[in-house]
């Protein structure tokens, strides 16, 4: 069976459409578990009024939490609640292809080696990649596989380095064995952080084209909001304490600072958002002696040398991923 976790906050309409979807899955062994991260629209009611009027149930628990704990730690709740060998996550803004589930349970029993299956996350109403899987660049950073490139270049099932939280299937005996969301992480990059801890452990991810799913990209909380700024700024260098082993870090060093200082003239100078950037970068400092003592964790069960993390990881010299970079630097 698949736990599927769902959290909102906010978001009643965008969800009720995603169940939409859901309900017509040609997979149907899954629960699905809703977690509210303290919303003031009164999302259980509608829920409940969409359930009541859909006839074949779908097995739901709803659980309303007081305060909102994130993206992470609601689906750290939701992991608690769930009772499948899977567990799945699906963004409340998207809605899944009728296979979307079917297809990516099919890609995960093929391959015990398997710990995550990423889906193909389409840009709503276009043909443009969201993310075909997640990448982690030379850079030292996540990234989107794919972003904004055509649906028809990634229709090939292969291994990635990650997935995108937003639709994923999970193999629950790999979240037992090196844990699920940094509940620090609250928001963003906290994929990111789990991808790498997967690869660390031996697990490998691989991307299902199949699995489709099309999204409303960052309809909760905004593309330049002060959330979305705050919470990339500060979780990419958490990733990069907990995780990066020191000799890929130098073997990144030169691309590293060039990232770094692209990062500063896009926020900073372009956007204006100093403030912003000192915040974040000031509780990355807050927060280094906590995630020192989490790496030391992660390292002790660490099972790939370096040369294999550099072989997944995204050279930032490809002419794709450059043109991409520089379009969102001038329009983004």
């Amino acid at each position: 069976m698949v736990s599927l976790i769902m959290v909102s906050f906010n978001g009643a309409e965008l969800l009720v459409n995603c169940l939409h979807a859901l309900k017509n899955q040609t997979f149907k062994d899954f629960e699905i578990i809703v977690i509210d991260n303290g919303s003031s629209d009164n999302t259980h009611a509608k829920i409940d009024k969409f359930l009541e009027e859909y006839v074949v149930k779908l097995p739901t628990q709803f659980i309303k939490l007081g305060e909102n704990l994130g993206f992470s730690g609601g689906n750290v709740t939701g992991l608690q609640h769930a009772a499948g060998d899977y567990v799945a996550l699906l963004n409340s803004d998207t809605e899944p292809t009728t296979v979307w589930l079917e297809n990516l349970v099919k890609s995960m029993k093929n391959h015990s080696e398997v710990g995550i299956c990423a889906s193909k996350l389409v840009v709503h109403s276009t043909t443009s990649i969201d993310s075909a899987g997640d990448s982690f660049t030379t850079l030292l950073k996540g990234d989107k596989r794919g972003e904004g490139r055509d649906t028809a270049e990634f229709d090939q099932e292969e291994y990635v380095f990650g997935a995108c939280a937003g639709a994923a299937l999970f193999r629950r005996e790999m979240l037992d064995q090196i844990g699920f969301f940094d509940e620090d992480f609250f928001l963003i990059h906290e994929d990111t952080d789990l991808n790498f801890r997967a690869q660390l452990a031996g697990w490998k991810v691989l991307y299902v084209p199949t699995a489709v799913v099309h999204h409303k990209v960052r309809s909760s909380i905004g593309v330049m909001s002060d959330t979305a700024i705050y919470y990339s700024l500060r979780n990419s260098e958490l990733v990069r304490i907990k995780n990066v082993p020191f000799g890929v870090f130098l073997r990144c060093f030169l691309e590293f600072i060039l990232g770094v200082i692209a990062e500063f003239l896009y926020f900073v100078i372009k956007h204006k958002r100093f403030r912003l950037y000192l915040k974040a970068k000031g509780d990355v400092l807050k927060m280094f002696p906590c995630m020192w003592h989490k790496r030391k964790m992660i390292m002790k069960t660490r099972k790939v040398s370096n040369s294999y993390l550099l072989s997944l990881m995204t050279p930032i010299w490809r002419r794709n991923f450059i043109k991409t970079k520089f379009d969102k630097f001038l329009h983004g």
